[in-house]
């Protein structure tokens, strides 16, 4: 056993293993089977491929496996060590500095390993004994969790407040259409912040039928706090207790939106759930698939030289190429808008069956990239969305006028179909969060747009001030006759997780 140990490098496939396993022990519960067993594929199989083409070149086993262990060691510990650097040897951690290093241990390695070939078995018994011992550790973490209830997290809805019951089977079940325009800013704030007359489109809801309330607030400022909050019909108050990073809070929210209250009472009340959103919900997944592997697996991979360097840098090059996967960085945005529009109006244009439907279309407008000019001119982007972006008040004005007409068609289309027997909710999830010319102000980021629809045309208990907590707890009230008291309407600043 020694021998093969010293002789063949298993921890060329030893090190991606290790690395998915206490990835997936550290993030317990948020990742399925399948994902962990794709990603470990795909890692595999590019350790391996990486493998043979070293062994072409040096045509010795040993030295492959040393030279394929440096590149898979720099891949996948890149972002760890980078953020080393960055607080305790802090001139280091800057690209050109940092892969200048690393360049320059590879060809230290060469000549090494060139000038002393005797050292390479001793190397291979060392890193293959360690790896097993890593694996052996984390495989014993993984089974202990599995047989601790306990050690599974939580990500579903944990909503407080609400007092629903079943709706009277005499009660008119309705389909639903929430048409949610990701930073879409009310016309109040379009207005008074940046001169943008916006009546056009309130004459246009006017028209159809619909009520605006124009006083209309978000509770949080991102769409990941904003949804789970307006579809559990609840604040956020459990956000404290979750422990780690962004990535975790991050899932732990998209769970919160998956399990959601809202969509759960209406599959009890015979309602089927339709998902035209950027999002997961339980049993409906997202239409729109970004990447080969699953997003959950980013908790994972997050940290590797790919991860970092899409998020760092790899705008700065992608405008000088044309190839897919450029297109794919800077054009997705569009492209998922597109495939959810196309499944929300061809729902739209479906008979309507003996089941109610809840249609829930979520899209990225007019939140930037900004893809479309006023006059609907497709534009060139030459990088992915940045904060900075939000700050192009004259693009995303433009950027308005061409969601309008987006929406126009919608409400046309969902009308027609159903005769206006559909109830129709339109609202953004949080404002335009413009910085350099406003400062820090949380009042703007959240005013957004918000109206409603009922063919009964019942809108005596909205409000104009309602915020996003309270959306839905008078849209139950009034269509199912439920008594869900009311919540303050207060703003919320949660603050980023570094």
């Amino acid at each position: 056993m020694s021998r093969m140990l010293k002789k063949i490098p298993f921890y060329v496939l030893l090190l991606p293993v290790f690395f998915v396993i206490h990835g997936s022990l550290e993030y317990y519960g948020y990742l399925s089977f399948s994902d962990v067993a794709l990603l470990m594929m795909t890692y595999c199989a590019g350790a391996g491929a990486l493998f043979g083409l070293f062994f072409l070149i040096c045509r010795h086993a040993g030295k492959a496996g040393l030279y394929t262990g440096a590149v898979l060691f720099f891949y996948f510990f890149f972002g760890a060590i980078k953020d080393f650097f960055k607080i305790h040897i802090h001139f280091l951690h800057r690209w050109s500095v940092f892969l200048s290093l690393w360049m320059a241990l590879a060809i230290g390695l060469f000549l090494y390993l060139r000038r002393k070939p005797q050292v390479v078995p001793r190397w291979s018994l060392f890193l293959n004994g360690l790896f097993i011992i890593y694996l052996v550790i984390d495989i014993s973490g993984l089974l202990i969790s599995a047989l601790r209830p306990s050690a599974r997290r939580e990500t579903g809805a944990v909503t407080r407040h609400l007092s629903l019951t079943p709706a009277a089977d005499s009660i008119h079940r309705p389909d639903i259409y929430f048409l949610l325009f990701d930073a879409y800013a009310s016309s109040k704030a379009l207005r008074e912040q940046f001169h943008y007359d916006n009546s056009e489109l309130d004459s246009f809801l006017a028209v159809r039928g619909f009520h605006i309330q124009r006083n209309s607030r978000s509770n949080y400022k991102y769409t990941i706090l904003s949804m789970p909050s307006i579809l559990n019909m609840d604040y956020l108050d459990d956000l404290k207790n979750v422990k780690g990073g962004p990535a975790e809070e991050y899932l732990y929210l998209s769970g919160r939106i998956r399990d959601n209250a809202l969509t759960a009472w209406l599959k009890e009340q015979g309602y089927d759930i339709v998902n035209c959103s950027i999002f997961d919900l339980e049993g409906n997944p997202t239409p729109i698939s970004e990447t080969l592997l699953p997003l959950k697996t980013r908790l994972i991979t997050d940290q590797t030289f790919y991860s970092r360097f899409v998020r760092d840098i790899a705008w700065n090059f992608l405008q000088y190429f044309h190839d897919p996967l450029s297109k794919k960085v800077l054009y997705g945005p569009l492209y998922n808008n597109e495939k959810l529009e196309e499944e929300l109006l061809k729902e739209a244009n479906l008979p309507r069956g003996r089941r109610p439907r809840f249609i829930y279309g979520h899209f990225n407008l007019p939140h930037p990239p900004y893809y479309f000019d006023g006059k609907g001119r497709k534009l060139k982007v030459a990088a992915p969305y940045s904060p900075a972006d939000e700050d192009r008040t004259e693009d995303y004005l433009a950027y308005v006028s061409y969601a309008n007409r987006v929406l126009e068609n919608m409400i046309l289309t969902i009308q027609q179909r159903t005769n206006g027997k559909a109830v129709i909710i339109f609202m953004g999830d949080h404002g335009l969060r413009c910085h350099d010319r406003l400062g820090y102000n949380p009042l703007f980021f959240l005013e957004n747009q918000n109206a409603v629809y009922f063919p009964s045309r019942d809108y005596r208990l909205l409000y104009d001030s309602i915020s996003g907590v309270n959306q839905f707890r008078v849209v139950l009230n009034t269509l199912f006759r439920q008594n869900i008291p009311l919540l303050k309407d207060s703003i919320v600043n949660v603050k980023d997780k570094k």
